[in-house]
């Protein structure tokens, strides 16, 4: 809040975009990646590292079944601080309600598909763990292009247009630039249809990409020499 209001130092708007809305957006889309991409991808890194994956293997849900299920559990742990955020952010003046109810009704439907969309992402990325034993490089270089790409870190509305493209491209603004653009009124992507849509496809292709990547992933790993 404060890096924004700084930024809007004797200016009402910067890329026709009010300051008010802008601290909005910094508050909730820190709050949004938090839950959509945790420090820590899946537990399947540590778990193949030390070898406790071969239960895995032959547990009823299988390993894709039960990261899912524990990046549901890490997220609903992670509810009370984003609430007990919102409600500091609403106190200080650094939160704008939804354009509408409309407005907000398409935020929270986006808002979980970008979710789901991230935990997929999320979860092919960890498989690297399957073929190398330190995987801190790839996951630092996907944190960042989520981060920025997503407009987690600068809203999408500040980046030089000839970078539009190649963001657009990329899934990682259905996560959270999409889902705000909606909770201000706007229309991204053709409005709430178009959001939708998009995140649909992009879902179908992360499902494809986890299956193909467990697929080959369970024919690659060794445990403990075996």
């Amino acid at each position: 809040m404060t890096v924004w209001r700084a930024v809007y130092t004797n200016r009402t708007a910067v890329a026709g975009i009010s300051e008010s809305d802008a601290v909005s957006y910094a508050v909730i889309a820190m709050l949004l990646w938090h839950v959509a991409l945790p420090w820590q991808l899946s537990s399947i890194p540590e778990r193949v590292r030390e070898g406790t994956v071969a239960t895995d293997l032959i547990r009823p849900v299988g390993v894709v079944g039960q990261s899912l299920l524990q990046s549901v559990g890490g997220t609903v742990g992670a509810i009370p601080g984003v609430l007990v955020g919102l409600a500091i952010a609403l106190a200080l003046g650094g939160l704008t309600p939804p354009a509408s109810g409309a407005a907000l009704l398409g935020f929270l439907l986006t808002a979980t598909l970008g979710w789901l969309l991230a935990a997929l992402l999320n979860l092919a990325v960890s498989m690297v763990a399957f073929w190398t034993t330190d995987t801190r490089g790839p996951f630092y270089v996907y944190r960042a292009i989520a981060s920025f790409a997503s407009g987690a870190l600068v809203p999408l509305w500040f980046i030089p247009a000839w970078l539009h493209p190649f963001l657009d491209a990329l899934p990682f603004g259905l996560q959270v630039f999409a889902p705000l653009q909606l909770w201000q009124g706007q229309d991204p992507f053709g409005g709430l249809g178009g959001v939708l849509a998009a995140q649909l496809g992009w879902l179908a292709g992360a499902t494809a990409i986890v299956a193909l990547v467990t697929w080959r992933a369970l024919r690659k790993v060794v445990i403990n020499g075996g």
